[in-house]
């Protein structure tokens, strides 16, 4: 396997990791705290590198479901990063509230049928 690949996975799954921390840790707290947005724009962060550095390796992006799907996610992603930010920024509590059920949530699940579209179409073997 070659390296950037390799280390575009290992970038997936600590996406994968500190998204589903920070999206549980919201729903759990019932608000959006400050420490979830960081997690959120490390996790974007990483996700982005993984997606453009195995994306470089395989010639572009391909034209198949889990293409379009990861695409929705990253943006749903930076999209709830970006409100997220705003929220915590304006002090919008009544939105803060709402923001881990009505917001992170639905894209941690979107996300996540990207991650495992992505697994199946490799086979496991990417």
């Amino acid at each position: 396997m070659e390296t950037t690949v390799l280390i575009g996975l290992i970038l997936f799954t600590f996406a994968l990791l500190i998204y589903t921390i920070a999206t549980w840790a919201g729903v759990k707290s019932k608000i959006l705290k400050k420490w979830h947005m960081v997690l959120y724009w490390l996790g974007f962060t990483a996700d982005f590198y993984a997606t453009f550095s195995i994306g470089y390796v395989y010639g572009g992006f391909q034209q198949n479901f889990h293409s379009y799907l990861g695409a929705a996610a990253l943006l749903a992603i930076l999209a709830q990063n970006i409100a997220g930010t705003n929220y915590l920024i304006k002090g919008k509590q009544e939105r803060l509230a709402a923001f881990p059920k009505k917001i992170s949530f639905p894209v941690w699940v979107l996300w996540i049928a990207s991650y495992i579209a992505g697994l199946i179409l490799s086979g496991g073997s990417h």
